[in-house]
């Protein structure tokens, strides 16, 4: 029996966003980790499926509590255990390297595809989120590729690194930067270190001033660990609208001034939601790369 339990139903488009943030509210007030949550339209429906991913069999008093927090008291869903595979053996075997600009991004299952005339990442798929296949890394890299030519930075950080591809990738493209990569999840900071391995980057410590690239686990950018690190001439930040909108000031002010940033994580549809708190803060868009639904949008701080 697997330990992971899915939920699961259909709800209209903004409702399954308002059950995602009273999710990660509700567990906040808990001190506890947000289960996983994903929503996806379904072609020729007007519902949206939503699933819910628990590490356990979630506790009833804290998912009715939610429901009704929400009025979704006679919402009509299905709970039960996921099959117990290795998800991850299986989804590396769905997953084709993906080739952005100059990146090659592949997994450790497709070593013979790497190709020496481009910049190659050996990552894969796991417990941390972005492997270059999401839309969102693979706008992100496009933009790397883009502004190689471009920008000369001396040092960038990644927030919300997830398996740290990004950072790698301005890493092999400038290797005198110096880089902090950092996230909120621990485990996304422990494959980081692994992917700086498997791909021979260059470590090193926070705060050491040296070329390179530090990890650290972070829930924004007024932890202590950023003292002496900032202010980054590049940011990229793929993460989802809602922090980008949030995090606005933060980022804003660890930008060096002539900075590159580079947000994505969000629909195409979010677009104004998310440039508005940059643009009334002084920076300039510079464009943006379309993938799908989703967008990576550059602006540079005058």
């Amino acid at each position: 029996m697997s330990d992971i339990w899915c939920l699961n139903g259909e709800l209209p488009e903004a409702r399954a966003r308002e059950l995602e943030a009273t999710l990660e509210l509700a567990a906040d007030e808990r001190g506890e980790f947000p289960p996983t949550l994903s929503y996806f339209e379904q072609p020729g429906e007007a519902l949206w499926r939503v699933e819910i991913f628990f590490p356990s069999r979630p506790d009833s008093e804290f998912l009715n509590a939610v429901l009704a927090r929400m009025g979704l008291e006679d919402w009509q869903h299905e709970l039960a255990p996921v099959e117990n595979k290795d998800w991850v053996s299986e989804s590396q075997k769905l997953l084709a390297p993906v080739e952005a600009g100059r990146f090659f991004v592949f997994g450790s299952h497709d070593t013979d595809k790497a190709k020496p005339e481009t910049i190659n990442l050996q990552i894969d798929a796991g417990q941390a989120f972005g492997t270059g296949k999401h839309e969102t890394t693979a706008a992100c890299l496009e933009v790397l590729d883009q502004l190689a030519d471009e920008i000369k930075p001396k040092t960038m950080l990644d927030l919300g690194t997830g398996s740290g591809v990004l950072a790698l990738a301005g890493q092999k493209v400038w290797p005198k930067m110096r880089i902090v990569a950092s996230d909120i999840d621990p485990i996304a900071i422990e494959v980081t270190e692994e992917n700086i391995t498997v791909n021979k980057g260059i470590p090193r410590a926070i705060g050491s001033g040296l070329p390179g690239m530090a990890v650290v686990v972070a829930p924004g950018l007024d932890d202590p660990a950023f003292n002496g690190e900032k202010p980054f001439d590049l940011i990229t930040a793929n993460i989802l609208a809602g922090p980008l909108v949030d995090l606005a000031p933060d980022i804003v002010d660890a930008l060096s001034k002539g900075g590159t940033l580079v947000l994505s994580g969000l629909l195409v549809t979010q677009e104004k939601e998310v440039l508005e708190p940059y643009e009334a803060r002084g920076l300039v868009s510079l464009g943006r790369v379309e993938k799908g639904e989703w967008l990576a949008l550059v602006l540079r701080k005058p």
